[in-house]
């Protein structure tokens, strides 16, 4: 059977097809494992079962309009007022937003390789974005020359990740603060996506969108707290940047399960400090197991993500085939825009999960050593 992929041909293909992974390898989802999607690898805080069925009896009622009280609790948390947030339903309607909500009389910039929703949501509100691309022999570094190739470009904005996706480098904070500003002097809205930020032990630059109206942050509570079936996120802007996009938001686009368990991963103090602690020991671990078996190159991450460029010879497709049919999916990269084939990012995911991933990536290697072997005789 062939790995699960996307219907239609403008679908983009994104990891996490555990559930069509599943149907076409006929066996539980509970079985599969999932190393495509950047989910926390601690799982979701203890607890949230208990709380979500204590909240349940509110979905009798329609849901807050916009999820008001996670604005308010993200006021109280940040010192900022409540008009800088809008909770959604993961950060992909927010971009949708923002394309349609900005007047962009000047095409914006995507920095990447980047998250393809970016482009897709520019694209189908008929806006066509331009793309500046980091390099492979800077290890995917955003650097001083890749933003002066952005602002050549004289861009209505900069579409920007924080660690990026696919590559999971950071941006120098020093860095990444002179370009909010040199955006707001010259009325470039900075779009800056923030969703793996938790990650990486990175300050954020959230505080800034207090003095700065061309500076817009999305953050993910989906990926940090592993609620990709609830869908769970917030946009953080300046009140009078909030103004121009709030209307425009379908109203009731949280469900009160979503906003209660909003309320309650919000409230978990040392549980983001424990994920960063237990990330980098498994991020440190999946190197090592890749590293041992060499199947190529594997790049610098402060991520809980890697980007890995398979060695020459290696075929993906076969490679991925494998995978899929021992139930490991990874995220073929290939359909990054400054990627190819032959690059494929891993979630860090547990160490039974790493073991497992190893295990079946032994067995390939061996395989393909004894069909290049058994060629050459």
């Amino acid at each position: 059977m062939k790995p699960p992929s996307a219907k239609h041909p403008q679908t983009p293909l994104h990891g996490g097809l555990v559930f069509e992974a599943a149907l076409a390898l006929q066996r539980p989802w509970e079985q599969i494992i999932d190393f495509s999607a950047n989910i926390n690898p601690l799982g979701q805080p203890r607890g949230l079962k208990a709380a979500l069925f204590k909240d349940f009896d509110r979905t009798l009622h329609y849901p807050e309009t916009r999820a008001e009280s996670l604005s308010r609790h993200l006021a109280e948390m940040t010192g900022l007022s409540a008009d800088h947030f809008l909770p959604g339903a993961g950060s992909t309607p927010h971009f949708h937003l923002l394309a349609r909500g900005l007047d962009l009389k000047r095409a914006p910039v995507i920095i990447g390789p980047a998250f393809a929703e970016y482009e897709g949501a520019l694209a189908r509100a008929g806006v066509p974005a331009g793309q500046v691309l980091t390099r492979e022999r800077d290890d995917w570094q955003v650097t001083p020359e890749t933003l002066g190739r952005a602002f050549k470009q004289e861009p209505g904005a900069i579409f920007l990740a924080n660690p990026a996706n696919p590559t999971g480098r950071l941006v120098d904070h020093g860095l990444l603060t002179h370009l909010a500003g040199e955006c707001q002097r010259r009325s470039v809205w900075l779009a800056l996506d923030e969703a793996f930020i938790d990650f990486t032990g990175s300050p954020s630059l959230l505080p800034l969108v207090a003095d700065n109206p061309r500076l817009i942050i999305f953050r993910s509570l989906t990926k940090i707290f592993a609620l990709p079936g609830l869908r769970l996120a917030f946009l953080a802007a300046h009140p009078r940047t909030m103004a121009r996009l709030t209307p425009l938001v379908e109203p009731w686009s949280l469900s009160s399960p979503a906003i209660s368990a909003g309320h309650f991963c919000l409230a978990q103090t040392g549980f983001q400090a424990r994920t960063l602690r237990k990330v980098r020991l498994l991020r440190e671990q999946l190197v090592q197991a890749l590293t041992a078996l060499d199947p190529g190159r594997i790049f610098p991450s402060e991520a809980n993500f890697l980007l890995l460029r398979l060695r020459r010879g290696l075929a993906p497709r076969a490679l991925i085939r494998h995978l899929f049919q021992d139930g490991i999916l990874v995220r073929d990269a290939a359909n990054f825009k400054g990627l190819r084939p032959g690059f494929l990012r891993l979630a860090v995911r547990p160490a039974a999960e790493i073991a497992a991933l190893a295990a079946s990536l032994a067995e390939f290697l061996r395989k393909d050593r004894k069909t290049a072997h058994a060629g050459i005789t």
